[in-house]
């Protein structure tokens, strides 16, 4: 039978006591959730001036899993791959070559009884739960996620996949994901987020908290996919650390939600180490984002750069901030960011919010930002070559996203966002 928890306590020091005993955790785990949870009662929801927070009641959530449903059959693609639903784990397939090469890829219970001095090294060591509450309440209640190890020197032909589905609107779905990569290693992580459709009555919760490990001279490719149901709220938060010579690059698609609200941060801690992040999001109807792109030069001859862009139909809300700051170690360091909105109706909005901070004397950083309407000539110009208003406007907005969508080095990434941002335009 599985769990069920108190409607009104479902956040409370009964649910951490219930929590650290049905998982027999160790005691340091334990302590992490009394200090999250302390700081979670204290910190507001995360507003800010362009995303007010309406209607999320937090007390209206439970934790506990409904089932363990299959997951749909685009889920179930490949051998090594990490599947939720709300929060119950379904499943973690490993193939049996990569185990023999010492690669670690289990949830986080398993984990912790395995191989617990490792997850405590790492363990919200990279995001502390003071940063927001979400992801105070991520590390106090989370009972789900993933913990990802690839030892020094291994290089993974195929991507590690993850898939999580929401299908209750009542449960507060949380995740809490650890990735290590130790020297030399090599890996790619796909990170899929389906909701079945419709809810009915409802507004889904998702929060996540993603930390990341990247060693000397290991390389990581990210690739995120978001596809929530548009009643829902979602709210992550993504870190890396990258160590000496290392290479970072993230692609995240965002195009489901009711509020998404996102950080996503890169800390280049070693010389030269690189890293890239590409964001792209298509909003409709009254989904709004919240996207903040961060980027620490930590050391000299690091190099990073952030390109983000934005379609937005009907009365679709998006904001993206981008913030560069370079440290007074990180002298020869190199930086840019780039954040564009297209808007293809009256009613939508965007705020492009670029900032820089330079401690160092040394360095090039540069920022772009554009926000605009679709122009009405290329329409005109298009309709006048065959080519009916909205397949116009379509191709319009493809000849927008192309240039960021062929800088994704994930295939399979690429091609399902163009589906999925086909799908969403009917």
């Amino acid at each position: 039978m599985p769990h069920t928890t108190n409607l009104q306590s479902a956040f409370s020091s009964e649910t951490i006591r219930e929590l650290s005993g049905r998982y027999r955790e160790p005691a340091w785990r334990t302590e992490q959730r009394w200090r999250a949870f302390e700081i979670f009662q204290k910190l507001p929801l995360p507003d800010s001036r362009y995303t007010k927070i309406r209607n999320l009641d937090l007390q209206t959530y439970r934790l506990a899993p409904e089932s363990s449903e299959k997951l749909p059959e685009f889920a179930r693609e490949r051998e090594a791959i990490y599947s939720q639903i709300d929060n119950a784990v379904v499943s973690t397939k490993l193939p049996q070559h990569l185990r023999e090469k010492g690669v670690i890829f289990c949830d986080l219970e398993t984990a912790l009884r395995e191989h617990a001095d490792l997850v405590q090294r790492y363990l919200s060591q990279a995001i502390a739960p003071s940063e927001d509450k979400m992801t105070a309440l991520v590390a106090a209640f989370a009972a789900s996620g993933l913990f990802v190890y690839i030892p020094k020197d291994v290089i993974l032909e195929e991507p590690l996949r993850l898939v999580h589905l929401l299908d209750c609107s009542e449960i507060a779905a949380l995740s809490h994901l650890v990735v290590v990569l130790e020297r030399g290693s090599r890996a790619t992580l796909l990170e899929e987020s389906y909701a079945r459709h419709p809810y009915g009555d409802g507004t889904p919760f998702h929060a996540a908290v993603t930390e990341i490990y990247v060693g000397e001279g290991a390389q990581l490719q990210f690739g995120g996919m978001q596809n929530w149901n548009e009643e829902t709220y979602s709210f992550v938060r993504r870190r890396a650390q990258i160590q000496r010579d290392a290479r970072m690059h993230w692609t995240i698609g965002w195009l489901g939600g009711k509020l998404t609200h996102s950080y996503v941060e890169s800390r280049l801690m070693g010389p030269g180490a690189t890293m890239e992040d590409i964001q792209v999001l298509f909003g409709r109807n009254r989904q709004h984002f919240d996207l903040t792109s961060s980027l620490r030069n930590m050391a000299p001859h690091v190099k990073g750069e952030i390109h983000v862009k934005g379609v937005l139909k009907d009365r679709a809300r998006a904001v993206m901030y981008g913030f560069i700051k370079v440290e007074p170690p990180a002298q020869q360091s190199n930086s840019y960011q780039l954040a564009q909105g297209l808007l293809l109706n009256d009613g939508a909005h965007c705020d492009a919010i670029p900032g820089l901070e330079i401690e160092a004397n040394d360095v090039r950083a540069t920022h772009g930002a554009s926000i605009g309407p679709i122009d009405e000539e290329q329409i005109f110009y298009l309709q006048s070559r065959g080519l009916e208003r909205e397949r116009a406007k379509r191709a319009i907005v493809e000849g927008f996203l192309t240039p960021t969508l062929e800088q994704i080095p994930i295939t399979g990434v690429r091609e399902r966002f163009h589906a999925l941002v086909e799908e969403k335009w009917h």
